[in-house]
């Protein structure tokens, strides 16, 4: 029995030494490739080690599209500053695996001048985005992320690893190469009320879930101590919509205010700033024209070098 026992041991550590042989080696396959910020929605694929940025942006994809679309290098160059975009898009993340991100990114050795969190309110509310188990499925697998991960309080953590892990295997990820379209020139013609009834409901569910608001207002708090911490300072910015506000607008503007009265973040609300169609291409997201517009206008007084 004792020795059945040892043979069954060593045919499991074998096995699990050929898995994470094929994940490093599927990995490097992907990661010998040189990404920009604006070629992929990953987050390793760019994230170098003992780096320093004048700023990083977090948030969900009103964040990430500072860089798509070669976004990222416009804004650098009006800014006049050195950027890491760690923002999450695709529906893939809400407040707890950014504040991941961020830790992973003072882990290895980075520092940053200025976080700039672009606090939409659906990062607040929305249970699919805190749950979803695709938040890692972009990234190339590496031993420190996964053993960082798994010691980090999170909800649907198994489901979240269970995803990274497979993903490595599925032939998307294989043929995952740097790309970028040139601009994002489409744009709106007017507000469809329907559509953005629609899409509400998509980020909220039936109504404003006070509940995840309570735990995103603890993760973002986590956040800024973390920031603050590393002689980060902490900027808060709510995007603007072609619609103006979004629903949970007034809780999300009053948590960040008293954030702010307490010295430990600066809050700029830009929600109704852009109300044009044509520096949209749907009803939330600046087309470029659009982000540079914001950018120049609005960014740059506060941001610019």
């Amino acid at each position: 029995m004792k020795r059945f026992i040892i043979k069954t041991g060593g045919y499991l550590l074998l096995l699990l030494a050929i898995l994470i042989i094929w994940l490093l080696a599927i990995s490097a396959f992907v990661d010998r490739q040189t990404f920009g910020n604006h070629e992929t929605d990953s987050n390793l694929l760019v994230l170098q080690e003992g780096q320093q940025y004048d700023l990083l942006f977090m948030g969900i994809s009103h964040a990430r599209n500072f860089s798509r679309h070669h976004n990222h290098q416009r804004v650098e160059q009006i800014l006049g500053q050195k950027i890491l975009n760690i923002g999450q898009g695709n529906g893939a993340c809400g407040v707890n695996e950014q504040l991941f991100n961020l830790d992973y990114f003072y882990h290895k050795k980075n520092e940053t001048n200025t976080l700039v969190y672009f606090i939409s309110p659906p990062l607040f509310f929305s249970e699919s985005l805190a749950l979803a188990s695709n938040t890692f499925d972009q990234e190339p697998f590496r031993m420190d992320f996964l053993q960082r991960y798994w010691n980090f309080p999170s909800e649907n953590h198994w489901e979240r690893v269970v995803s990274y892990l497979q993903s490595k295997f599925s032939p998307h990820w294989l043929s995952h190469r740097p790309f970028s379209l040139e601009i994002m020139a489409e744009q709106m013609d007017q507000i469809d009320p329907k559509v953005v009834a629609e899409g509400q409901q998509l980020a909220y569910g039936t109504g404003l879930n006070m509940q995840r608001f309570e735990k995103s207002k603890v993760g973002l708090k986590e956040t800024v101590a973390l920031a603050l911490d590393q002689h980060t300072k902490v900027v808060f910015i709510i995007p603007p919509a072609l619609f103006g506000q979004w629903p949970g607008h007034e809780q999300v503007v009053q948590f960040a205010t008293e954030m702010r009265d307490l010295g430990a973040i600066e809050f700029y609300d830009f929600s109704e700033v852009i109300l044009e169609p044509k520096y949209y291409y749907d009803h939330h997201h600046l087309n470029t024209a659009g982000i540079v517009l914001f950018t120049d206008k609005y960014l740059k007084p506060i941001l610019g070098n």
